[in-house]
């Protein structure tokens, strides 16, 4: 069972949209243009990370000579045209459990590492910004996930503890940070299966928000 959880602190990419297929596409065509390639596995160490964590690692593969705020750029261009263009759709269970958790009198936060100006515009597009008490990006904090920092910064500013916070993530690095700030994560998989040593960490891995629709009603609903 859970604690006397007050808070719930979401990811955003990934978990509340349905945005992964469209980054991964748009970094592959930025990288093809100017002529790199990327394989769907080494995709998988961007999940979750922040930018500085991307140049790191592309600069590691390509070299200390690649192109990275040009292609960033491109990628952001071309992935925003397609996003803006086929809409971004909310993943399953979204809505519903946003207003359960609302309804519950429970803080709802957003930690996240996308810029801020494209985090206001997806969560105004969707109609859910009204939800989120507050917005931590990665320009607001030293480190970038696996370390703790955004989620304690998000703890911060709600005025709640760590220990009274649940936190749902789609990414093992998201898992990472959430519970080396103390909280207790909850892994919904998207496109990242959880290793052994990810489930230790989670405190529970469900299928999708839908479920944690149904469980937070009777773990939630009842306390006092």
């Amino acid at each position: 069972m859970l604690p006397d959880i007050r808070a719930a602190i979401f990811d955003m990419d990934g978990l509340l949209f349905d945005t992964e297929s469209i980054a991964r596409w748009a970094w592959k065509q930025a990288l093809e243009s100017h002529g790199y390639l990327m394989k769907d596995d080494f995709y998988h160490e961007f999940v979750g990370r922040d930018l500085s964590w991307r140049e790191k690692i592309l600069k590691q593969r390509y070299g200390s000579s690649f192109p990275f705020d040009s292609v960033t750029a491109q990628r952001i261009e071309i992935g925003d045209r397609r996003e803006l263009q086929e809409g971004l759709p909310l993943k399953p269970g979204v809505l519903d459990l946003l207003r359960q958790l609302n309804n519950l009198g429970i803080v709802i936060a957003l930690a996240t590492g996308t810029a801020r100006n494209r985090t206001i515009r997806r969560l105004t597009n969707a109609g859910i910004l009204q939800y989120f008490t507050t917005i931590v990006t990665s320009e607001d904090v030293a480190e970038g996930k696996p370390a703790p920092d955004i989620y304690l910064e998000a703890s911060r500013r709600i005025n709640v503890v760590p220990v009274q916070c649940v936190v749902f993530e789609d990414s093992c690095v998201g898992i990472e940070a959430a519970f080396s700030a103390g909280m207790y994560p909850i892994m919904i998989p998207d496109i990242e299966q959880p290793s052994p040593e990810i489930r230790c960490l989670a405190y529970q891995v469900w299928e999708s928000l839908e479920q944690a629709c149904a469980l937070l009603e009777q773990r939630l609903g009842t306390r006092g």
